[in-house]
């Protein structure tokens, strides 16, 4: 790591620390202080976070926090094959970037060790994540997203990763699927 990426690093670490000290900076209070300057730092920096629900996580265009999430064998109507479940993450967005960005249901997926990616479901009701649209700046929705994956998948997360237009890969957001 480069001397300015380590001065950067320093840098936020010590501004998560005065945060969690009660000085009341956003995106460090609460809960195991630790782990978020851990995550804040990756967060800002690229790779991996491994999540939960209730918490709130930044990327470079939005802001999330999956409110909930539950397994089951149907939603909406629709019931997964045999050997399958279902996941239910209710998700809300908030597009930090400044100018209006396009989500939907192609950002979020499941992932288990050594599986390919698994989409979401398309859209059942009105409550469910739209395939494509548009949040415009500083606009939240809140949505819910269903996803369909085999019931024997080791180490199941639900999870999203940036990627830019460029292709290029920054962080990956990740809450075990339990």
């Amino acid at each position: 790591m480069s001397m300015i990426k380590k001065r950067i690093v320093v840098g936020l670490v010590s501004v998560c620390m005065a945060a969690t000290l009660g000085l009341g900076l956003v995106g460090c209070g609460g809960g195991n202080p630790g782990q978020q300057i851990a995550d804040t730092v990756t967060q800002l920096t690229g790779g991996d976070v491994t999540g939960k629900v209730g918490n709130e996580y930044a990327t470079k265009w939005f802001n999330f926090t999956v409110n909930s999430m539950s397994t089951n064998t149907s939603f909406a109507g629709h019931t997964a094959a045999d050997g399958n479940k279902l996941v239910i993450a209710n998700i809300t967005i908030t597009n930090t970037f400044g100018t209006p960005q396009t989500f939907g249901t192609f950002d979020w997926f499941v992932m288990g060790d050594g599986s390919a990616e698994i989409y979401p479901l398309p859209p059942l009701n009105n409550s469910m994540m739209p395939e494509n649209f548009e949040i415009k700046a500083d606009e939240t929705v809140t949505c819910d997203v269903v996803v369909e994956f085999p019931e024997d998948l080791k180490n199941p997360f639900f999870m999203y990763t940036e990627v830019d237009e460029q292709g290029s890969v920054f962080a990956s957001f990740k809450i075990p699927i339990s």
